[in-house]
């Protein structure tokens, strides 16, 4: 670099600057400078002060009172007697009542489902069947008159298999000669508890993989079953009594084992042969 180049390059650096500065730069530091010092001395104004964020609206989300309710008319607050356009409505007002809260929207559907699978099991086991008597009704028409002897068909499986007949009445012949043996020599309570439960237990099964849903008595399957047990003792007994009392058997057997094994019997065959 030869001498008068950088004896330029000196004078260049040595000149003021001619750049002007921006006046929007100008004015904002200017303006950050008079908030401070205002806040600094106590006279910072509400004009001066930033601008407060607008408050978000708050909505309440309603929730459904009945969403643990099991019986899904009473949860859709209709009848058992409902149409399905009564149904329908209930279920649409419902749901665009609580569609906010999730649970309840769920709740509500899943009892409408329910309904419906209901009415197609009706629908497929009588069919179409319009009522004669002006009676409001979906599918299953008018009731069919049965006699005494229908309604106790009803009650009984249409078919038990084989296997069943022989696993399960091992089981209640087993406690029946348990419980014979033990009112000779003791208490019989333990083999004839163990009877009763055990025939509760075999009608709540039946029913339960029968129908999932319901509707069952008292919203449970088990009800409908300890209520038939109750109804196998009574018979049972009856039955008991009058076996010791009028059926001729050997002299040397009891006649309290006697009506034990009858009343363990009684029991197998209500377990075996009863929906």
């Amino acid at each position: 670099m030869s001498m008068r180049s950088t004896f330029d390059t000196l004078l260049l650096r040595q000149q003021p600057s001619t750049r002007k500065p921006c006046p929007f730069h100008s004015v904002q530091h200017g303006k950050r400078r008079r908030r401070v010092l205002a806040a600094e001395t106590g006279q910072l104004g509400a004009a001066d002060l930033p601008p407060e964020e607008p408050e978000q609206p708050t909505y309440s989300v309603q929730v459904f009172p009945r969403t643990k309710e099991k019986d899904p008319y009473r949860l859709l607050g209709v009848e058992h007697a409902a149409t399905f356009e009564e149904v329908q409505d209930a279920r649409n007002y419902l749901y665009e009542e609580f569609k906010a809260h999730g649970r309840s929207r769920e709740a509500i559907e899943m009892a409408f489902d329910a309904i419906l699978k209901q009415k197609m099991k009706v629908r497929h086991k009588y069919g179409f069947k319009p009522p004669k008597s002006g009676r409001r009704s979906d599918v299953e028409g008018d009731p069919t008159k049965k006699n005494l002897w229908q309604m106790f068909r009803d009650l009984l499986e249409p078919s038990v298999a084989g296997p069943t007949i022989v696993n399960d009445g091992s089981i209640f012949l087993a406690l029946g000669i348990w419980s014979a043996w033990q009112s000779a020599s003791s208490d019989p309570t333990l083999p004839l508890g163990a009877a009763i439960c055990f025939c509760t237990y075999r009608l709540f099964d039946k029913r339960r993989k029968r129908n999932p849903e319901g509707p069952y008595w008292g919203n449970s399957p088990v009800w409908g079953a300890l209520g038939a047990t109750v109804l196998g003792l009574v018979v049972g007994g009856l039955v008991a009594w009058l076996t010791v009392r009028y059926a001729p058997f050997p002299a040397g057997w009891r006649p309290e084992a006697v009506g034990l094994f009858v009343l363990n019997a009684v029991l197998g065959a209500i377990a075996i042969c009863f929906k």
